[in-house]
Parts: structure tokens; C-alpha cells; sequence
């Protein structure tokens, strides 16, 4: 009988890389875990810089958990084979040590709960953590992920729908965008085509989308910005972008957005990231309307968009409310 779940081998793995050697990265990590009882023990941890000196010998043993979704396998495997963050590979053995339980069937009687693991060990089992929460854990225990029993219950993004394509000039709406963290002075700024570097020169090109319920910032910002506030399991892209991984703040950030002369007041909102390598189904950075809805602005027909500044904005009101 051929075997259900066969062990994962390097021509495997090749799926799922982004860069060269990520699944010689990937194997010759994993082989630092043992599994025990069916729950994988830390007994050693390789700097990536030199896994060249460890031959990938797992490579026969290692079998991704049944139950864990496609999606998941990628983030894990990103994670565990190109280690950017500290932590980033703790985040992977925990997601794989995860599904290995649900597999063996560890979580029942908590069907209903969410499980809360680090370093490969259950915390606990509770509802769904709030951000202020989900940050708390983080900042003892980071590198924890907390993910749901009932699997029809993993994180969503609320779908981007690509309403600029519809306009006569699209460059209308580009915009050059800002980014912080409240009450800090480091900002990150993305011009209207950010080109990643890491990735190939892959360009974003910074657009006002109005039918983006929530902004979307290539992953550069949390290079430059840093790895708190951010959550450790991914959601799916809805809509535009799909099938893309997004990253989402658990903390609030602000954004300004302008043009060649000016920048809007800062807003707070928390925003969203593209997966490190999103694909070629990517090519936008979306400034949604949880940023536009805090904003005034104005559009006359084959101009760009005008952001309002405070007095303009009063002005704005003014006239509105003559016109009423």
C-alpha cells in the first residue's frame, strides 16, 4: 500500500522555495529536532549562516503534519529556511508542532478553544486572544503562536477589490506613503514605485484603492520598523492578491500620505502586510480606507488626488455645508 503522508525530501520541498538553498536550510534545521511522545523537543539550534556545515539528513524522516494547510507549510517552512528575525524559526516549529498534535489527536475535549504554543509546548487553551493580549504574550514569550482547534476558524483578510482599475488614469491615484510607530521618530518612507531589493527589485506601486477596507504595505516596512506589534500566523489575501499572505499588525501604527509637496496629518490604524514574497499577483501597495476614511480629500476628473491639510479641510466642511 502506498504510504499516505511519505517523509519530505529536498525535490519536495523545491515547491516551496522563494530563494536558492531554502529547503537545504529548511531540512538541515529541522534535523536539530527530535520527535518524542509525538511532540518535537528543541535538543539544538543552528545558526543559519551555518547550516553549509551540517549535511541534510532529515530529509528521509521529516512529513509534513496531515492536517496542516498549504498555506501554513510555506509560512513555516519561510520561516524555518530564511531566518530574518530572531524568533522566526520558533514561530515555524511551532506552527509544525501544532498541526503534529492535532494530528495525534492531543487537543480533544478543546474543539472549541484556541491553543497557545511556545517552544514547542502547549501554554494554553482559551478563546482567541485581543491585540492588547496577543502583544502581552509576545513581548514574554516571543515567537508564540496561537492558532484554533476548529480549523474552519483560521484567520481571514477581508478582501481588496482593485477599484482603481476602473479609472480613466490610474496614476490619479498614487500616492507616496509614511509610516511610524505612535510617539516614535523613526518614519519609513515608500515613493510612488518602491522597489524591493530583496526581492528581486519587485515593484509596489503605492495607490489611494478605495476598495481596500484595509491598507497594505509591502513587507520592507517591518524590516525597517521591526518585528513587534506584529502577529506571527499569516492571513490569506482575499480578493486582490490571493493567493498572498498578509501579516497584520496587533498594534496601531500611523500613516501619512502625499504627493511630490505634501503629506497629510498622521492617522493610526492597524495596517496590514504582503507576505516577504508575494508573487507576481502583487504589484500594489493599498492605502485603504481605514487610513482615506480618516482623511479629507478631494478628485476633479484627469487631476490627482488632493489630500486636505486641517485648514482645507475646514474650508471643505464650510462649503459643504453651504451646499446643503
Amino acid at each position: 500500500m502506498e504510504e499516505q503522508n511519505p517523509p519530505e525530501t529536498l525535490q519536495t520541498l523545491l515547491k516551496y522555495e522563494k530563494s536558492p538553498n531554502q529547503a537545504q536550510s529548511f531540512l538541515s534545521t529541522v534535523y536539530s529536532f527530535l520527535y518524542i511522545l509525538d511532540i518535537i523537543v528543541v535538543v539544538a539550534m543552528f545558526n543559519i549562516c551555518s547550516l553549509n556545515l551540517f549535511v541534510a539528513r532529515v530529509g528521509k524522516n521529516f512529513k509534513w503534519p496531515l492536517l496542516m494547510p498549504e498555506y501554513l507549510r510555506s509560512y513555516a517552512f519561510e520561516n524555518i529556511a530564511d531566518l530574518e528575525f530572531k524568533f522566526d524559526d520558533e514561530i515555524g516549529f511551532n506552527i509544525i508542532f501544532f498541526y503534529n498534535s492535532l494530528d495525534n489527536n492531543k487537543f480533544v475535549g478543546h474543539e472549541n478553544e484556541w491553543v497557545t504554543v511556545h517552544n514547542q509546548k502547549v501554554i494554553e487553551y482559551g478563546q482567541e486572544y485581543n491585540d492588547d493580549q496577543l502583544n502581552k504574550i509576545l513581548e514574554i514569550m516571543p515567537g508564540a503562536i496561537q492558532l484554533p482547534v476548529d480549523q474552519t476558524r483560521l484567520p481571514q483578510s477581508k478582501p481588496a477589490k482593485m477599484v482603481i482599475f476602473q479609472s480613466i488614469n490610474s496614476d490619479d491615484y498614487k500616492v507616496r506613503v509614511r509610516i511610524r510607530r505612535p510617539d516614535e521618530n523613526d518614519i519609513t518612507t515608500l515613493p510612488y514605485d518602491f522597489y524591493d531589493n530583496m526581492n528581486n527589485d519587485k515593484r509596489y506601486t503605492s495607490v489611494v484603492d478605495t476598495g481596500a477596507p484595509e491598507t497594505i504595505l509591502p513587507y520592507y516596512v517591518k524590516r525597517m520598523l521591526g518585528s513587534k506589534g506584529w502577529s506571527t500566523i499569516p492571513r490569506r489575501a482575499g480578493g486582490y492578491g490571493a493567493p498572498a499572505l498578509q501579516i497584520r499588525a496587533s498594534a496601531m501604527f500611523e500613516v501619512s500620505i502625499g504627493d511630490d509637496n505634501n503629506w497629510t496629518k498622521w492617522v493610526r490604524a492597524k495596517i496590514l502586510l504582503w507576505e516577504k514574497k508575494p508573487g507576481n499577483k502583487v504589484g500594489y501597495a493599498l492605502i485603504g480606507n481605514d487610513i482615506t476614511n480618516q482623511l479629507a480629500y478631494v478628485h476633479e476628473v484627469g487631476k490627482p488626488i488632493k489630500f486636505l491639510d486641517r485648514q482645507d479641510e475646514l474650508k471643505l466642511t464650510k462649503f459643504l455645508r453651504e451646499c446643503s
